[in-house]
């Protein structure tokens, strides 16, 4: 292996990932986000090179194993401020996707997650220790992250799949998505599920990270609640987890 070391319908899906948003819907919202911020999108596409090569056909072989028996209904965790205190009042007992950040919350309350969707911006170390465990993680790739790449990707022994925002080289997927979360969001959909409750997503109160532009967070977090409703006109049902009945 090289690695050493919306909602679309329910439609089959090739082995490079296309369908989630169709490449014909999300590629001119993508060029409206990077023009919205500067992105350089043959810098993108460079890093989703370098990841796919980095992978070879792990991600496809592995992406079938979790397509085969993914669930209708899933939580996704967000990284807001208020993840923590979110997850103390809801009952969870099934299929649990972190996005970057929010693996580490999840692992704090004693929650393992499913899946981890990330660009290796949070707390890697803890990424790398649930995907041992069996955790399957959606690697990003955009422009900005090159070095995290080569710096972490071969620390994933378990299960990895390559993402990124361009036309997706050999080895890679696009599903959607622009941020960790509403990405996480896009995948799932893909994936089949049919009901996506949100947890930790907050589109006016960013987190804060050290060396992150508070203000351009909060026009990312825009974007993704863009993304979401696209999801939702798509026929996905994007909730919050509060309003769940019963265990998640």
């Amino acid at each position: 292996m090289p690695r050493s070391g919306a909602r679309p319908r329910n439609l089959q899906v090739p082995l490079r990932g296309y369908d989630l948003l169709k490449l014909g819907t999300w590629l001119p919202m993508y060029k409206r986000i990077c023009d919205d911020f500067g992105f350089d999108p043959e810098k993108d596409l460079r890093c989703a090179q370098l990841l796919g090569s980095m992978l070879g056909d792990d991600g496809t072989e592995c992406l079938k194993v979790v397509r085969k028996k993914f669930p209708e209904s899933v939580l996704v965790c967000g990284g807001s401020p208020r993840l923590a205190e979110e997850l103390s009042a809801l009952t969870i007992g099934g299929y649990v996707v972190a996005a970057d950040s929010a693996t580490t919350v999840l692992a704090e309350a004693e929650i393992r997650p499913n899946m981890i969707v990330s660009d290796l911006d949070g707390i890697v170390e803890d990424q790398v220790e649930l995907n041992k465990e069996g955790a399957v993680v959606f690697v990003h790739a955009h422009g900005d992250n090159r070095d995290a790449i080569e710096r972490y990707l071969r620390d994933f022994r378990g299960p990895v799949v390559g993402t990124c925002q361009c036309v997706p080289p050999a080895g890679m997927y696009n599903f959607g998505g622009f941020t960790d979360g509403d990405r996480a969001a896009c995948i799932c959909a893909e994936l089949g599920a049919k009901k996506i409750h949100l947890a930790g997503f907050d589109f006016e109160n960013p987190s804060e990270k050290t060396g992150k532009d508070r203000e351009i967070k909060k026009r990312k977090l825009r974007w993704a609640k863009t993304i979401l409703e696209e999801l939702a006109r798509e026929g996905v049902e994007v909730l919050p987890a509060s309003d769940a009945l019963g265990s998640l």
